[in-house]
């Protein structure tokens, strides 16, 4: 039988009836032509032919596909069974577009995040090599010129290796001077990572060479920002570092990684990278490299081969790599590194919107058992006249299948909208976050995910339908029945919502008072009413120090006299902005000497000007700030912060110590001179470091940032400042103009988001668990009703009936709370990392949420239970 003639069944019919009154017609007027009457000549042409109806039987059984017949006829019934209740459907369908749409939308950034391929060729064999320090601290060494060479051409685990580090410069010939961020790469970068220009063609060996045109290459994002995506960008020139570079090639999009560059360019035309002193000294690490495994090679692999290679290295070259530093190479991949911050937080509201979801299928299943149950005469008619419990179940079961897939119909919706909502949130954590799209397989996730919701909320009121019993053609029958496994089962039910959603409370409330925590934290300094704005100096027009000094010195004299301005400062670094990682150098302390194979201490650094403290609102708790007479030529001092004192000089006065850097020959002693509060420079959820503070005049800063304190709002005054920065140096760029408030919002960005969701979910799942707990007690009290009279008439009080109704609504309610309570103790370790100021199992926070949640449940349990004690038992026994 084929699918075409199963579809054409009703017109074949019609054409069989039309053949079968021919043939009839026929042969009763050859009966007639015979001589026989008219009558008896339609009878014998029925005889010889046959029942016309069972031909048409046969017809219509050959042309059908019984599963296929039986599944349409289930859809139709359900079709009208929704329709007589279009409440339900409504109720039903809504709730599992929510759940199904939020997974989705969920499932749509994991998808576009973690699950699609990277723009790279070989992207499972690309990885970041490095060197780490076991005695400095987790943070990469990076790879000196050298290193990298050596690694390149000795390793037996890569197919290739390319350099990479990122530096700012001033880029002249666009509308206006801008600093761009600016990848130095080596000729064989593109190549490791796999990658095709979109325009032109990529940076090659030939372009490191010292004699070769500057070049350069413009990452996508900056070729449609600045240049409107010119195609006939290629070929023309800018000026960069004094010298004339050439744009060659655009990249396609790709993600912003290692770093968000605006060009790239070539080793030899980065004046830092190409001096000969950098590229001799081996302990002059400031690059990284990215290598392409051979095939088969794993990452554990990769790191024994570069162990070995770097223990030669070490006693090659014994001073670059001192035993007592733990210098060791790490790999690591770069999809792991691109995908590391997002993964478990999106895994986290994958389970937490899956919970949701479950939990709306209980809901629902409670809600088709209650109405199976009001149906149950039906179902018993149906089995009385043939009806396998095969044919209940299946009915049923259908019912819930159309609605889910109408609910995944309006999830595709909702993931249409909720993932749009969600890039911004996912950008926080991962440069792939351009890569979010509904998809085919989008697609797919959401119909499975529909029948199995199906699958979830039908089965069981499906299963209890099959069961029914033919007593429920009775009045006894229809009260009666449910009074076992339907009752159970709804119990069964009620106690599994309230684990549930007691995980997800937990997890919010975990979220919220980890939220709290970092809004309560102290940065060490006021945000309110502070400018910041990036000043990077041209590294050609402001080599001497001398001319860097006299261009900070006149922005702050200039600065300062503006009206509503309360107070100015430079800074290298500004506080909270975790963009730039920690500055790190060996400090010798006088009187604590170190022994000659141990590394000094790693001490933060900074340069700050004299105002710096009294801008930010951070007290000076010994000694002096800065002073203008702080010169170039006067004794060096320094100011460190009150973490250093107290691991340093923890019995002592650290006022008059001294301090020194670099080596042995070019070492210069800087007094302290004051005493600091501490500061976060780097995050809120990061514990402040030791740091020492330089003045500017005599550290020398070519780079830093202007901070301003203002009696109104700090933008108001943002492009007066730019103007003033312009008249000193007309090709000087202003970049990164925020205030500090909005560094420190920044911060709490995402885990606001995740608490925000976190917080949402739980918020439904309490609704929907109360709602389970209320109406099914409503539903007990309903049928119970003639018991509850009886009880009433044979003396039992309003407070009994009251104490007995709450006891059996509150029960699952407990066994539901002790199962959460244990689920909880697993489920709450996994946002272990995400918590600030919190552990997992804070016991203030789970005693909170349960009685939170039983609260809650009392008073939902509460309006059923006073509808049982105000039954009247005349009315209860008359209505049997």
């Amino acid at each position: 039988m084929s699918w075409r003639r199963f579809f054409r069944r009703r017109p074949a019919d019609a054409e069989l009836v039309q053949e079968i009154n021919l043939h009839l017609a026929e042969e009763i007027d050859e009966n007639v032509a015979r001589g026989i009457p008219p009558q008896e000549a339609s009878r014998r042409a029925y005889v010889k032919f046959g029942s016309p109806t069972k031909v048409r039987e046969q017809a219509w059984t050959r042309n059908s596909i019984a599963p296929l017949e039986t599944l349409l006829r289930n859809v139709r019934f359900a079709g009208r069974m929704l329709a007589r209740n279009p409440g339900y459907a409504f109720l039903a369908i809504l709730t599992l577009g929510l759940g199904i749409g939020a997974n989705t939308a969920i499932f749509t950034v994991i998808n576009g995040v973690l699950l699609r391929p990277l723009p790279y060729a070989n992207a499972a064999q690309l990885v970041h090599v490095d060197l780490t320090s076991a005695k400095l601290g987790p943070d990469p060494l990076l790879l000196s010129v050298q290193e990298v060479r050596d690694f390149r051409e000795q390793n037996h685990v890569f197919s290739d290796l390319a350099e990479y580090h990122a530096m700012t410069f001033t880029l002249l010939g666009a509308k206006e001077p801008e600093r761009v961020a600016t990848g130095v790469v080596s000729g064989n970068y593109f190549t490791v990572l796999g990658v095709k220009p979109l325009l032109g063609r990529l940076i090659v060996a030939s372009d490191e060479s010292q004699t070769a045109p500057p070049v350069l290459m413009l990452s996508y994002a900056y070729w449609k920002k600045e240049f409107n995506g010119d195609r006939n960008i290629i070929g023309r020139t800018f000026e960069m570092n004094d010298r004339v570079h050439t744009v060659v090639g655009v990249l396609p999009p790709l993600p912003e990684y290692p770093d968000a560059n605006d060009v790239y360019m070539p080793t030899t035309s980065c004046p830092f990278r190409s001096a000969p002193a950098t590229i001799a000294n081996r302990d002059g690490r400031m690059v990284t490299s990215y290598a392409t495994l051979k095939p088969g090679v794993t990452l554990a692999q990769a790191n024994s081969d570069l162990a070995a290679l770097t223990q030669r290295l070490a006693l090659q070259y014994p001073k670059s790599y001192p035993a007592s530093a733990g210098i060791a190479p790490l790999t690591a991949a770069v999809e792991s590194e691109l995908t590391h911050a997002a993964r478990p937080t999106f895994l986290i509201l994958l389970g937490a919107s899956g919970l949701v979801l479950l939990l709306a299928c209980a809901n629902l299943a409670n809600i088709a058992l209650s109405r199976q149950m009001q149906r149950s005469r039906e179902m018993a008619i149906r089995m009385a006249t043939g009806a396998s419990q095969w044919n209940l179940f299946s009915q049923l079961l259908t019912e819930s299948l159309l609605i889910a897939l109408a609910g995944g119909v309006l999830g595709i919706g909702i993931a249409a909208i909720g993932s749009r909502l969600l890039i911004d949130y996912a950008a926080r954590m991962t440069t792939l976050a351009d890569g979010i799209h509904v998809d085919g397989r989008v697609l797919l996730f959401d119909l499975g995910l529909s029948l199995l919701a199906g699958l979830l909320f039908g089965v069981l009121p499906g299963y209890v339908a099959s069961r029914v019993r033919l007593t429920s053609l009775s009045d006894s029958g229809e009260r009666t029945t449910g009074s076992g496994t339907g009752t159970r089962m709804r119990s069964i039910l009620v106690a599994s919502q309230v684990t549930i959603s007691f995980v997800l409370l937990l997890c919010a409330g975990l979220m919220l008072h980890s939220l709290y925590n970092l809004l309560s934290v102290d940065p060490g300094f006021k945000t309110a009413n502070v400018l910041s704005m990036r000043l990077s100096l041209n590294w050609t027009k402001y080599q001497k120090s001398e001319t860097s000094r006299a261009f900070f010195h006149q922005a702050l004299e200039r600065v300062q006299v503006l009206p509503g301005v309360q107070g100015a400062a430079v800074s290298m670094a500004v506080p909270l902005n975790s963009d730039m990682g920690p500055m790190k150098a060996g400090v010798l302390i006088e009187g604590q000497p170190v022994h000659p194979d141990e590394p000094l201490p790693q001490i933060d650094f900074a340069i700050v000007s004299p105002d710096y403290f009294r801008v930010l609102g951070t007290p000076l708790l010994a000694g002096r700030p800065f002073l203008a007479s702080d010169a170039v030529d006067a004794p060096p001092v320094v100011i460190v912060n009150d973490r250093m004192a107290r691991r340093y000089w923890p019995h002592e006065n650290p006022i008059g110590r001294r301090v020194a850097f670099g080596s042995e020959k070019e070492r210069k002693w800087a007094t302290v001179v004051g005493v600091t509060s501490d500061i976060r420079e780097y995050g809120l959820d990061k514990a402040p470091t030791e740091t020492i503070y330089f003045a500017p005049d005599q550290a020398g800063m070519s780079n830093g940032s202007l901070l301003v304190r203002t009696s109104g709002s700090p933008m108001y005054l943002a492009a007066q400042i730019e103007k003033i920065i312009h008249k000193i140096d007309p090709q000087q760029p202003v970049a990164d103009v925020r205030t500090i408030e909005q560094i420190r919002s920044a911060q709490l960005g995402t885990p606001r988001v995740t608490s925000v969701l976190l917080s949402l979910f739980a918020a439904v799942a309490l609704f929907i668990t109360i709602v389970g707990v209320s109406g099914t007690l409503a539903l007990s009290v309903a049928r119970r009703s003639k018991e509850i009279g009886i009880r009433i008439a044979l003396g039992a009080t309003r407070q009994n009936i009251l104490r007995n109704v709450l006891t059996r609504g509150l029960l699952p309610v407990l066994i539901g709370l002790a199962m959460g309570s244990l689920a909880a103790a697993f489920a709450t370790r996994v946002l272990a990392t995400m918590l600030f100021g919190i552990k997992p199992d804070d016991p203030s926070t789970f005693i909170a949420i349960a009685v939170l949640l039983l609260a809650v449940a009392v008073l939902g349990c509460l309006i059923p239970a006073r509808r049982a004690s105000k039954v009247d038992p005349m009315i209860a026994l008359r209505t049997e």
